[in-house]
């Protein structure tokens, strides 16, 4: 789990002129990306922070990927949908408010290439997983 100062994204966004007001009239913070990797094929990803607005919507980018799915759960918490990449690496989120208020996180997910998981070896035993042999 990734966590981040709420000062230092607080600054980076005010010197960009990023930062908007929320519902309570606080400055928006993002202070957690849970998790900050996943695999290429996409997930959902829970971004915390203070001050969302309830009362417009967002946009949120995974380096140049739109996001299709941004739920905002309460004003602490939005849950979004890592849009399916071809190839691993790190890459920024930019959450823009219906607004034009926008933050960047910078080197914010990392796209990793997981293969191999449990479906792509269905209907194998542990003597084709293995070569041969149990190894117990």
């Amino acid at each position: 789990m990734i966590r981040l100062s709420a000062s230092i994204v607080l600054s980076a966004c005010l010197s960009l002129g990023l930062v908007a007001c929320g519902d309570g009239g606080g400055e928006v913070a993002i202070l957690n990306i849970d998790p900050p990797n996943g695999a290429t094929q996409g997930r959902p990803i829970k971004i915390e922070g203070r001050n969302f607005r309830t009362d417009i919507g967002y946009t949120v980018f995974f380096g140049t990927r739109r996001s299709e799915q941004v739920t905002l759960i309460d004003p602490e918490t939005m849950v979004v949908l890592a849009p399916q990449v071809d190839d691993p690496g790190v890459v920024d989120i930019t959450i823009r408010a219906d607004n034009g208020d926008a933050f960047i996180i910078h080197d914010a997910f990392e796209y990793q290439a997981i293969a191999g998981g449990i479906v792509d070896r269905m209907g194998e035993g542990p003597e084709k997983q293995q070569g041969g042999g149990l190894a117990y």
